[in-house]
């Protein structure tokens, strides 16, 4: 599915809502996984809910809105390795965009932005407090793509390791003074 359809599905799930007066824009950022920015006017406290929590229920089901409208019910994106390449399945086409359109993030007024420069400051502020005291640190729960981003910012670090305890929701990472 293409950026515009997409971008239009969204307008279309905030009108719903009734905020779709309050959108002023809404603009696609490609990359690897593609991210829709949306720029309201006002308060969209509504729509981000306690620490992103509303934010992530509706970039869930608008990719699901955008899966059953495109007929995308597979969960990964297929390759030339592995295709589905059976009997009982009608041969079509390779794409490589066919099953990528739920694959997408939803932002709105920068919020998720601005929690990643967040976080870079905090774990960044960690890993020093680590090197200079030698102890480890743990840092709030966070999501799994918060935590993956700990362990990815940190890796670079040979005098630091990180890693992750805990049960879901109160899931964190421990940043430690390498042995």
């Amino acid at each position: 599915m293409d950026p515009e359809t997409i971008k239009k599905e969204i307008r279309d799930v905030l009108e719903k809502m009734s905020f779709g007066e309050e959108v002023e824009e809404i603009e696609a950022h490609q990359g690897v996984t593609s991210r829709f920015s949306v720029r309201l006017r006002g308060d969209a406290d509504l729509l981000i809910g306690e620490r992103g929590a509303n934010l992530a229920a509706l970039e869930h089901i608008l990719k699901k809105i955008i899966q059953k409208k495109s007929g995308e019910g597979f969960k990964f994106t297929p390759t030339p390795e592995n295709k589905v390449d059976d009997d009982a399945h009608e041969q079509e086409e390779y794409s490589e965009n066919k099953y990528q359109a739920w694959r997408f993030t939803l932002d709105i007024n920068d919020y998720r932005m601005k929690r990643m420069e967040d976080l870079k400051q905090d774990v960044k502020a960690a890993a020093k407090e680590v090197r200079l005291y030698k102890k480890n640190v743990p840092l709030r729960s966070m999501s799994s793509f918060e935590r993956r981003i700990v362990h990815l910012l940190l890796a670079e670090y040979p005098d630091i390791t990180t890693e992750s305890i805990g049960e879901e929701p109160d899931r964190r990472v421990v940043i430690k003074p390498y042995p």
